[in-house]
């Protein structure tokens, strides 16, 4: 399995680590949210824009948040 290797703006870090509690791993959660990325994406209108897409994806998973 390819193991891949990129680079996070330090304030991206800083903003996934202020989400995750002792014990957490940094790498599943880079994981589960490509997932939810992609899961969303494959429901989604292949015509929007990468911000259009940005925003249907944070509206998808504030609705998620609370229901």
């Amino acid at each position: 399995m390819p193991q891949p290797s990129f680079h996070m703006p330090d304030e991206l870090i800083e903003r996934m680590d202020a989400r995750l509690e002792y014990g957490d791993s940094r790498s599943e959660f880079v994981r589960d949210a490509i997932e939810l990325h992609l899961a969303v994406l494959n429901e989604i209108d292949n015509d929007m824009t990468a911000e259009e897409q940005r925003e249907f994806i944070v509206e998808a998973i504030r609705q998620t948040d609370s229901a």
